[in-house]
């Protein structure tokens, strides 16, 4: 093989290694998007679900409270 081949050999080693570098990349850069947007995700459902169980202490509380009192007309 002639240095001059061993060249062309190089330079199509390293067309081939970018486009798989980029397809890469562009894969990583996906799925990160798609983490992101997880997370985001996660977080809205978690907010939720602390305020509906925020509300059901609430309520909870507000029986023992009521019961303890004698809330029910009787002590």
């Amino acid at each position: 093989m002639t240095p001059e081949e061993r060249f062309e050999r190089i330079e199509e080693d390293l067309k081939i290694a970018s486009g798989i570098i980029v397809r890469v990349s562009d894969r990583l850069d996906r799925a990160v998007r798609l983490a992101v947007r997880e997370a985001r995700n996660e977080r809205r459902k978690r907010r939720g679900l602390d305020e509906r169980l925020d509300k059901l202490a609430g309520t909870v509380q507000a029986f023992i409270d009521a019961r303890r009192n004698g809330g029910n007309g009787h002590t």
